[in-house]
């Protein structure tokens, strides 16, 4: 059984308080890792089929899956509660539809790197820029850890922090993982 570590790290704040950075990592089978990195890459319209209740769809609005500078739309939908400060209130999110434009800004296979930079969306509506990178680092022969990075900008400090976005892509790498490893070889 693979460990569920999970584990968040906010970075310092920077510019006025509102530039963040937000780390989240999980720890993978290896052959997970390589699956993750090759289904975000040149297949994530198969996304969905993996994670239906987290992705509902992406479809390519620009270039070729795979390329950089491409822009991808991703449809999805988060459960969960958001941290809003200040005050630290938690408030439950309703599991609505959201929509997020992204550009494949940055490609690094040999350390299987992805960067997204997101255009257009819902997630634009309280950040300034949001910017999620993801990197699979491998941990020996049988682990890998999928390890993501939000690099954002709040419009205002009542802004929450995007930590349902982050478990739940967390999660997915898991959910990748154990699809991965449940199909017929």
């Amino acid at each position: 059984m693979v460990s569920k570590h999970i584990f968040f790290k906010f970075g310092s704040l920077r510019m006025e308080g509102l530039k963040r950075r937000l780390e989240g990592e999980i720890e993978i089978r290896v052959a997970g890792g390589d699956a993750f990195h090759e289904i975000f890459l040149n297949r994530p319209h198969h996304i969905s089929n993996v994670s239906p209740e987290l992705i509902q769809g992406c479809d390519l609005h620009e270039g070729a899956f795979g390329k950089q500078g491409s822009k991808i739309c991703w449809r999805y939908t988060l459960d969960g509660y958001l941290i809003v400060s200040p005050p630290p209130l938690l408030c439950k999110l309703d599991g609505k539809a959201l929509m997020g434009k992204e550009i494949l800004e940055l490609i690094d296979d040999e350390n299987k790197v992805i960067r997204f930079n997101v255009i257009e969306g819902d997630i634009l509506k309280e950040y300034k820029y949001f910017v999620l990178t993801y990197q699979v680092i491998p941990k020996g022969e049988e682990k890998s850890l999928v390890k993501w990075i939000f690099e954002y900008q709040k419009l205002h400090p009542g802004v929450p922090e995007p930590t349902s976005l982050m478990d739940a892509l967390v999660r997915l790498a898991k959910e990748i993982d154990d699809h991965h490893h449940s199909q017929p070889k």
